[in-house]
């Protein structure tokens, strides 16, 4: 029997896991499900007119402080803390019917039990699971132990179609459901971007740009981008996004490595979030998108969602994984090895000698369906009968 009823958590305001939830609620809706997103304030504050209900009770995960010890005690704190809110609102309203906008295993050996009591108690939890072949360093037991105990309330998750089956992270008493992700963002149109792309071209008519969207982050091999460009006197980079983490290098470093290879300008970087109403054009701008990740990245970029909106030739790299799977499958954009300056380097060439027609994004979003998501997400909550016959092997 189809819920009418599903709180969606998602604790994060802004960033992929928040555009996802966002489009994953409005299939709910028009499927006829009353979808409530229970969240921090200021969710998502340019999708104006959201058909489900907003619930912004958990608190802020990120607060600036410039102490790093801060940073971390305050996230701690708000881990915890919005585990707890979530588990009272589950219980003192009622929600039979449970969607996690993205497992997380911080701290779990802390808040998961009242989660496995709720369980207990006939609430059915779902989750999306993102990142399951994330791969994580070796001979960390307690971190193993958080990893398995976060899937504790869980029934049945949801994993990118493109995943291979088996994924040794996620428990086999979790049965895992193949799903499409949607496109993403706003349309682009031909005229957005039409003012950045002059001033990146600088007079240069000949010279082909390409865009680095989204974190800026060790995984998406900047330093790589940015080494393979200073060969190639045709390419322009522009690098658009904040700072993923305090472990990852900051935008000065790819400032001072543009120095030292003597392509500053080249290569821009905008360092900071990107609000909605910007993204278009910046895909507009660009000739070409950059997908080219770490062999450890084998997981699936938001960024090509994105990407999708505005139908430009991806150039994709990363390990053995849905990303580099699907832009093959479709024909977006050319696939290298990760790492590589030098295929890199000859990638980018390729591209702007003889151009690439990426001609298989509309069958890319005719697969790509939201409603198709969530008919699958509801099919898991129908029973255990018609779930079973949806799940992946582990």
């Amino acid at each position: 029997m189809k819920p009418r009823r599903i709180l969606i958590y998602c604790p994060m305001p802004e960033s992929g896991f928040a555009e996802h939830s966002h489009y994953q609620a409005s299939a709910l809706v028009r499927a006829g499900v009353d979808a409530l997103v229970l969240t921090s304030p200021g969710f998502l504050p340019n999708h104006r007119d959201k058909p489900y209900r907003v619930l912004p009770w958990l608190l802020p995960p990120f607060l600036t402080f410039r102490q790093r010890w801060m940073k971390a005690l305050w996230f701690a704190f708000v881990t915890v803390a919005n585990e707890l809110l979530f588990a009272f609102r589950v219980l003192f309203w009622g929600h039979r019917h449970v969607l996690i906008a993205g497992t997380s295993d911080t701290l779990a050996l802390i808040w998961v039990w009242p989660h496995v009591l709720l369980r207990a108690f006939g609430v059915r939890y779902a989750a999306n699971i993102h990142d399951p072949q994330r791969k994580r360093p070796p001979g960390r037991l307690l971190h193993g132990w958080q990893v398995r105990s976060s899937f504790f309330p869980i029934e049945f998750a949801l994993v990118h179609e493109d995943f291979d089956s088996y994924q040794p992270d996620i428990p086999d008493s979790v049965p895992t459901l193949p799903v499409p992700y949607g496109c993403m963002g706003a349309e682009v149109m031909p005229s957005d971007g039409t003012e950045l792309r002059h001033m990146l071209l600088d007079g240069h008519p000949e010279r082909r740009i390409f865009l680095a969207f989204g974190y800026i982050a060790d995984r998406k091999n900047l330093e790589v981008s940015i080494r393979a460009l200073a060969g190639v006197p045709e390419a322009v980079l522009i690098i658009a996004g904040r700072v993923a983490s305090t472990r990852d290098r900051p935008a000065a470093y790819y400032h001072a490595l543009a120095r030292e290879l003597n392509c500053t300008d080249r290569v821009r970087i905008d360092d900071g979030f990107i609000p909605d109403p910007l993204i278009p054009g910046y895909f507009g701008a660009a000739d070409y998108v950059l997908l080219t990740y770490r062999s450890e990245f084998v997981s699936q970029s938001g960024v090509l969602l994105l990407a999708s909106q505005a139908r430009k030739p991806v150039l994709a790299s990363s390990g053995p994984g849905p990303l580099t799977r699907t832009v093959a499958r479709f024909d977006l954009g050319p696939v290298i090895a990760p790492d590589d300056i030098d295929a890199l380097r000859g990638a980018m060439r390729t591209l702007i000698d003889r151009g690439y027609s990426a001609s298989g994004w509309d069958g890319f979003c005719a697969h790509m369906s939201w409603d198709r998501n969530v008919a699958t997400l509801l099919q898991g909550f129908a029973g255990p009968e018609e779930a079973a016959g949806r799940t992946s092997a582990h």
